[in-house]
């Protein structure tokens, strides 16, 4: 069972996902203020853009200045260096993956060493290991998205990274339900994925 931050970040991770639930993440950002702060919001809607794109990321911005405005301007919280990106990366690339990193970045690169560079420079240096929101609290948002989007081979390596990020099976269970939203036919698939991890 999720705590009640990390269902509302989830949720927020999963309307965010598809234009059809504008309104249901407007709703939820409101709801939302009682229980996390703006930065966790912002982490949760900044990561999208890694899983679902950038429409989805400056969507959900837009919803979050409309009903959680920010005043002043915002500036970039750290400067870009692909050199602590990629190390950093590679340490969150470590942790998420353990023992199955090596196979993964095997995978990774005969698919597409483009691809494979950018998942540990982009992804897991850039984006996933900010500090504004901890990693187990985003491995269970990627779950409830790729269960949304029933992306299955991501699922399970997100379902193990969030294993692995210290979240229990029934945490994950729980981001999967959430995940199934107007797609309860999608939550058998996802549980034997679990099941296998």
């Amino acid at each position: 069972m999720l705590d009640d931050r990390t269902k509302v970040l989830v949720e927020l991770a999963v309307f965010a996902s598809r234009p059809e639930y504008t309104i249901e993440l407007s709703s939820s950002i409101e709801k939302a203020k009682e229980q996390v702060s703006r930065e966790e919001v912002y982490e949760v809607f900044l990561q999208q853009y890694l899983f679902v794109g950038f429409p989805s990321a400056l969507e959900a911005m837009k919803a979050l200045g409309k009903a959680w405005p920010k005043e002043g301007i915002q500036v970039m919280s750290e400067t870009m260096s692909y050199q602590a990106f990629t190390e950093r990366g590679q340490a969150l690339y470590q942790e998420i993956y353990s023992k199955n990193a090596d196979v993964v970045r095997k995978e990774m690169l005969n698919l597409s060493p483009e691809l494979a560079a950018w998942a540990v420079i982009e992804g897991y240096g850039k984006t996933l290991s900010r500090k504004g929101l901890d990693v187990k609290t985003r491995e269970l948002c990627i779950v409830g998205i790729l269960t949304q989007l029933g992306w299955k081979r991501q699922l399970f390596s997100h379902i193990m990274g969030a294993i692995n990020a210290g979240a229990s099976k029934e945490e994950v269970a729980s981001a999967i339900e959430l995940g199934c939203y107007e797609y309860p036919h999608r939550k058998e698939k996802a549980l034997r994925l679990l099941d296998k991890a």
